[in-house]
């Protein structure tokens, strides 16, 4: 499996954090590297690109209670520039 950075941001960062630290399902494997701010950045093992693995854990947190009203943003390292 492949590594890759997912940089996440929403003003509620740390639902994110308590979501993806740890997390792990057939697809990904996330652990936390650190918060600056409302910005948190994910280590994401992985099979997929970085940005279907970004696509994934959007979905993911779009199913629980909290991602069906946040915004957020879930992108891979790179993305902004």
């Amino acid at each position: 499996m492949a590594k890759c950075k997912l940089l996440m941001q929403t003003a509620q960062v740390q639902k994110l954090i308590d979501c993806f630290d740890g997390y792990e399902d057939d697809k990904v494997k996330c652990k936390f590297i650190k918060k600056v701010g409302i910005k948190a950045e994910m280590e994401c093992e992985t099979e997929l690109t970085p940005d279907e693995a970004a696509a994934h854990c959007k979905g993911i947190f779009k199913k629980t209670p909290e991602g069906s009203y946040m915004y957020f943003s879930i992108q891979p390292d790179g993305f902004f520039g």
